[in-house]
């Protein structure tokens, strides 16, 4: 079979193992907004937030308008078709460093990961991101390895564009693989000024129609000045969060040891899936060691050449999720891949009778990912449950005198059941208007650590839970129904 043939049937496997494994309905906040923006797309009101996610929305659109689709299967479906392609696409990668055998072993690895699996059918941007960015770098790794003229940078440049249209965050690490291969090409100044144009031009065609969008949701404000406000917005609220920003409460090495260990160890924890249990923890560890070990000790020129292509724009972009975001695994997709090359690569340099423990590695990550598969996709996630179990509990009629005071489950009550009276983000139950406590039927919260003033007090009536490697947000949620006694 050609190397085409073989790329559709690895591509086609994989879409369908995510597709027949995805999640059984919109999982955390961010997957309803998604859901929520190609019904109107309104980063004012956070449908979704900023940066805005165009090209992920504007995918999901088209299954909705030319499909008839659900939204939420719709944005499933793109993701699903991502994580395909982001195996595909480091299978060629390593192909073109170290032979089929070992790309299929990595590609085997990568698709049942836990963290690739458990991204990748769910309603979330990362793996369709990540999946353009590594086509884009495999593009640029052939413009480099390859005399075939500038078809191959400017194939980068232009995937590059719809990576950072899918997720805006990755625009400085795509714009870093394009320059560094430029130059690692030696490319003529011409080619230099037409592969930037053409990233740049490629990225005014999703970002001036969402530009323009917004603009004209506030004709107040001056059209130059509506993204950047958003952008603003939507990061300067997170200024004073430790485990977002790094130094945001200072640089006490309680909170960078603390950092350090969630999102470095967090590669093996959570995106490997060691924590599932302390069989795969003390395996895993095993195993790691093992690789990492033997790869330090006996790499080769192909490794050599591995990571002096890789090395710049990996490091920039853990700078970035390091120094800027929360310690959720999803945003290591890219990376996850090239510590996966390192331990596979030792495992297969260890002496000839250790060398099977290669294939314990893919078999390891598929017997953590199997039950978290199967829990993901037959069980809701912990908020949607929070919705059912009200729905249940007060048919239509009745909801609009039910108040829910909410913080976790905000979105999925206005996805799933509008008609009940939310209030969000309220920390005092003493700060709401009293005639709508005293009118209504019901109240109920969706965790306990609101400040009841006296004479109230919390009945919790149901808590949902779900294992942090399906998805680490909302993973414990609880019903508390309200009390008020005399």
């Amino acid at each position: 079979m050609s190397i085409r043939g073989k790329t559709a049937l690895l591509f086609a496997s994989v879409f369908a193992l995510y597709f027949c494994t995805r999640s059984a309905a919109l999982d955390e906040w961010d997957s309803f907004q998604f859901a929520m923006g190609i019904q109107h797309f309104d980063l004012w009101q956070h449908q979704p937030h900023p940066p805005g996610y165009p090209l992920y929305v504007f995918f999901g659109w088209l299954g909705t308008h030319l499909a008839g689709c659900d939204p939420g299967f719709s944005l499933t479906v793109v993701s699903c078709l991502g994580g395909a392609l982001l195996v595909v696409a480091w299978f060629l990668i390593a192909r073109l460093y170290f032979g089929e055998r070992f790309a299929w072993l990595l590609a085997a690895s990568l698709a049942v990961m836990p963290i690739f699996w458990m991204t990748a059918t769910k309603v979330m941007s990362d793996p369709m991101a990540s999946a353009l960015l590594s086509v884009q770098l495999l593009c640029a790794i052939h413009s480099a390895r390859s005399r075939r003229g500038p078809f191959p940078i400017l194939a980068a440049a232009f995937f590059g564009a719809l990576a950072a249209g899918v997720r805006p965050q990755n625009t400085g690490v795509v714009l870093l693989i394009l320059m560094f291969f430029l130059a690692r090409g030696r490319a003529s100044k011409k080619l230099w000024l037409g592969t930037l144009a053409l990233f740049f031009g490629s990225c005014l065609l999703w970002l001036m129609p969402m530009w323009k969008m917004q603009a004209d949701l506030r004709p107040d404000l001056p059209f130059w000045s509506v993204y950047p406000k958003q952008l603003f917005q939507q990061w300067s609220w997170r200024l004073n969060r430790p485990n977002v920003y790094i130094g945001a409460h200072g640089f006490h090495l309680r909170d960078l040891a603390i950092k350090l260990g969630s999102h470095f160890g967090g590669w093996f924890g959570v995106g490997f899936g060691f924590i599932a249990n302390p069989v795969t923890l003390v395996i895993g560890i095993l195993l790691s060691l093992a690789g990492l070990v033997s790869f330090w000790r006996q790499r080769d020129e192909n490794d050599r050449a591995c990571w002096r292509d890789n090395w710049p724009w990996g490091a920039l972009y853990i700078l970035i999720v390091f120094c800027c975001l929360p310690s959720y695994q999803r945003y290591y997709l890219p990376i996850l891949p090239l510590i996966s090359i390192i331990i596979l690569r030792g495992l297969l340099a260890l002496p000839a009778r250790w060398r099977l423990t290669s294939a314990a590695w893919p078999a390891l990550l598929l017997i953590i990912s199997i039950p978290l598969a199967w829990q993901g996709h037959r069980e809701e996630a912990p908020p949607v449950k929070f919705v059912r179990y009200l729905e249940q509990k007060y048919p239509p009629a009745e909801r609009p005198r039910v108040i829910l005071i909410l913080t976790e489950c905000e979105r999925p009550v206005e996805w799933y059941a509008p008609q009940f009276d939310i209030v969000t983000h309220e920390d005092r139950l003493s700060n709401l208007p009293a005639a709508p406590l005293a009118a209504a039927t019901a109240i109920y919260a969706d965790n306990d650590k609101l400040i009841l003033p006296p004479g109230w007090r919390f009945e919790r009536e149901a808590i949902f839970h779900r294992s942090a490697l399906i998805d680490p947000k909302h993973r414990d949620i609880g019903v508390y129904r309200l009390e008020h006694t005399p």
